[in-house]
């Protein structure tokens, strides 16, 4: 099947803006949309806040590392589930220990998912990632 995309372009005053289509938008956190972390030059460590909500998919982040690199990890919040995929596709979690050998180069995803099987499971939090 042949798709066919579509540009907008809209003039305000002698700025030229494109929109682009709805189907290249995506929700940010989401599963198949991850916020892509990026250490700051000279720095091995990132904190994010993000919200577990019953009304959104959220938070995956993806970010890259090398092998032989360690993953330190923090989390502050509501009860909830983390899971690491790795590179090649393999998946460990809920319950992954807060410091994980990275086994090859590439690029991992973080999920931090509301615990619905427990009381406090949404709302506000922050995670801190250190990669050595």
């Amino acid at each position: 099947m042949r798709t066919k995309t579509i540009f907008v372009s809209i003039a305000i005053g002698t700025i030229l803006m494109t929109v682009l289509p709805a189907q290249s938008a995506c929700n940010a956190g989401a599963r198949n949309c991850p916020i892509e972390l990026r250490m700051a030059r000279g720095s091995d460590t990132i904190t994010v806040m993000g919200t577990t909500s019953p009304q959104r998919d959220c938070c995956t982040y993806r970010f890259r590392a090398r092998r032989g690199q360690t993953l330190h990890w923090k989390y502050e919040g509501p009860t909830s589930r983390l899971v690491i995929t790795y590179p090649d596709g393999n998946v460990d979690g809920p319950g992954i220990p807060s410091v994980i050998a990275l086994p090859s180069s590439g690029d991992y995803r973080l999920d931090v998912r509301p615990n619905l099987m427990a009381e406090n499971a949404f709302g506000s939090f922050k995670l801190s990632i250190t990669i050595k």
